[in-house]
C-alpha cells in the first residue's frame, strides 16, 4: 500500500508510484513515520515547547524553569530514539563545534572560568535543537504537535500579557520600574519577549494550525498588541523585515521569480526615496510626549540609537585593540569596564559579540551557521515538501522571513542563546526537505548530520 499526496488513500502493491512524488509520500502506511509516538515524548515537547517563557524567576548561571522543560524533552528523546536504534543527526554540529572550541580557547586564554558558561549553553541548546529536529523528523505527530503547541502556547502568553498590561496587573504583564511601561512577561527582557512573540507571528502566518481566517486575523491582532505592549524597536524593524520577505517569497513562490524579483526591486526603491525623508528625531520627540505606549516604543527612538551606536563603537574598538583569540564568552561588559569605557553593557549584537569574544575562528563559526540556516531555510521556503508537511506548513516563506527577522534582531541583541530560537533552528532542520531526502535515498551524507 503506498501514501499518496499526503491522503490516507490506498493503492495497490504493484501500483506505480507517482513520478516526482517526494520520497516521504511513498512510505507504507505501516511506515514507523505514520505511527503515533511514545505519549511521554509527546507530553514532554508539549511541556517544554509551552514553557518557553518561564525564564523569571531565574537560578544560578541563568537557569530558569523552562530549562527543566527543555532537559526532560531532550533525555526522553534521545532515551527514546536509543531504544528505536534510530540514527541521531546533529544538525548545525559543525558550526557550533567550531563556535565552542573558539569560546573555550578564549576562556583558557583569558583565564577566566565563568566565560565556559556560554560554551557550555551552547552545547545545551545544540542538543535541544537537535532533539527536536529528530523528533519531527522520526515521527509526524510531534510535528503536529510541536507547531500546535506552539501557536496556541503563543497565542496563550500573548494573551496573558496583554490582560495584564491593559488591566494595569504588573506581576502579570512583567513591567518593571527599570522598564518603564514597557512588558516583559515572564521573560525578563521586553526585548526577549518581543523575539518570541515575533517568532510565534511567523509560526501563525506559516502553518494551518489556526485555519478559521477570523480567528487568524484576530490571533495576529492579540501577537502586535503584545509587540507593541514590549516597546521593542527592534521587534518592530523586524516585523518590517518579516513583512517584505513574506511580500517578496510568497509571490516568488505563486508567480515566479520575475514577480518576487520585480517586487524586491519596487520595495528597495521605495524605501530608498522615503526613508532620507523621515525625520525619526522629530518622530521620538513627538511619541516621547505622547501615551505611555508610544513614550516606551517611538519615544525612545533616540535615546536607543544612539546608545546601540555607541555601545557597537566601543565595542569594535575592542576588537580592533585586542587579539585574534577574543576577551572569552561573556566577557565584554566586563573588558568595557576594565578599559574605562564610558557605556558599559554587554555588546547587544550577536555578530560584533561574536568576533569580540570568539575572535576570528568564532567569527568563522558563526559564518558557518548563518549560511547552514540560510540553506535550510531556503529549502524549507523553495523546496518540494512531502504532503504531510505541506498540509501542516502551508506557507513555507513566512519560515524564511522569520529567520530574516531573526537575522536583524541579532543586530539589537544576541538571539543566538535565545531558547525560542534553537527551538526554531530544530524546527526547520527537521522539516528540511534536502535533509529528509538524504536520509531518505542515500542515508546521511555528512557526519555533521545534513
Amino acid at each position: 500500500m503506498l501514501l499518496t499526496r499526503g491522503s490516507r488513500r490506498a493503492a495497490s502493491d504493484d501500483a506505480p508510484t507517482v513520478r516526482g512524488a517526494h520520497p516521504a509520500d511513498r512510505y507504507p502506511l505501516d511506515d514507523p513515520y505514520f505511527s503515533t509516538p511514545p505519549r511521554h515524548v509527546a507530553c514532554l515537547l508539549g511541556a517544554a515547547v509551552t514553557g518557553l517563557p518561564l525564564l523569571v524567576p531565574s537560578g544560578p548561571a541563568n537557569t530558569a524553569l523552562a530549562d527543566v522543560g527543555i532537559l526532560a524533552f531532550v533525555v526522553g528523546a534521545f532515551v527514546w530514539m536509543k531504544r528505536d536504534g534510530t540514527p541521531v543527526l546533529v544538525p548545525y554540529l559543525l558550526p557550533v563545534t567550531v563556535l565552542v572550541v573558539a569560546g573555550a580557547v578564549a576562556a583558557y586564554h583569558v583565564q577566566v572560568a565563568v566565560a565556559l558558561l556560554p560554551v557550555v549553553q551552547d552545547l545545551f541548546l545544540l542538543a535541544w535543537g537537535a532533539a527536536l529536529a529528530n523528533a519531527v523528523r522520526r515521527r509526524r505527530r510531534l510535528l503536529e504537535v510541536l507547531l500546535r503547541t506552539w501557536v496556541w502556547s503563543s497565542l496563550f502568553w500573548a494573551s496573558v500579557l496583554c490582560a495584564g498590561r491593559v488591566a494595569g496587573i504588573s506581576w502579570m504583564a512583567g513591567t518593571s520600574a527599570r522598564d518603564g511601561g514597557r512588558a516583559s512577561l515572564t521573560f525578563g527582557d521586553p526585548n526577549l519577549a518581543a523575539n518570541y512573540f515575533l517568532l510565534g507571528l511567523g509560526l501563525l502566518l506559516a502553518t494551518s494550525v489556526v485555519r478559521r481566517k477570523t480567528v487568524r486575523v484576530l490571533a495576529v491582532a492579540v501577537l502586535l498588541l503584545a509587540l507593541v505592549f514590549t516597546g521593542s524597536n527592534g521587534a518592530a524593524v523586524g516585523l518590517a523585515t518579516m513583512t517584505g520577505v513574506v511580500l517578496v517569497a510568497g509571490l516568488g513562490r505563486r508567480h515566479g521569480v520575475a514577480a518576487a524579483v520585480s517586487t524586491a526591486l519596487l520595495l528597495a526603491a521605495a524605501v530608498a526615496v522615503v526613508a532620507p525623508r523621515v525625520d525619526v528625531n522629530g518622530i521620538g520627540a513627538t511619541a516621547s510626549d505622547s501615551v505611555q505606549v508610544l513614550r516606551d516604543s517611538l519615544g525612545r527612538t533616540g535615546e536607543s540609537s544612539g546608545s546601540r551606536e555607541e555601545l557597537a563603537g566601543e565595542t569594535f574598538a575592542l576588537y580592533l585593540g585586542g587579539d585574534l583569540v577574543g576577551v572569552g564568552p561573556g566577557q565584554t561588559k566586563a573588558t568595557l569596564k576594565g578599559t574605562g569605557a564610558p557605556y558599559v553593557k554587554e555588546a547587544h549584537n550577536d555578530y560584533l559579540a561574536t568576533i569580540v569574544e570568539r575572535g576570528v575562528l568564532g567569527g568563522v563559526g558563526l559564518v558557518v551557521l548563518l549560511l547552514a540556516v540560510g540553506a535550510r531555510l531556503g529549502r524549507c521556503a523553495t523546496g518540494r515538501q512531502s504532503a504531510w508537511v505541506r498540509d501542516l506548513v502551508p506557507r513555507p516563506e513566512a519560515l524564511l522571513a522569520a529567520g530574516c527577522a531573526l537575522a536583524v534582531g541579532a543586530l539589537f541583541y544576541e538571539v543566538l542563546h535565545f531558547r525560542h530560537v534553537w527551538a526554531f533552528l530544530g524546527l526547520v532542520a527537521g522539516i528540511d526537505p534536502g535533509a529528509v531526502r538524504d536520509r531518505l535515498l542515500r542515508g546521511p551524507r555528512t557526519w555533521w548530520g545534513r
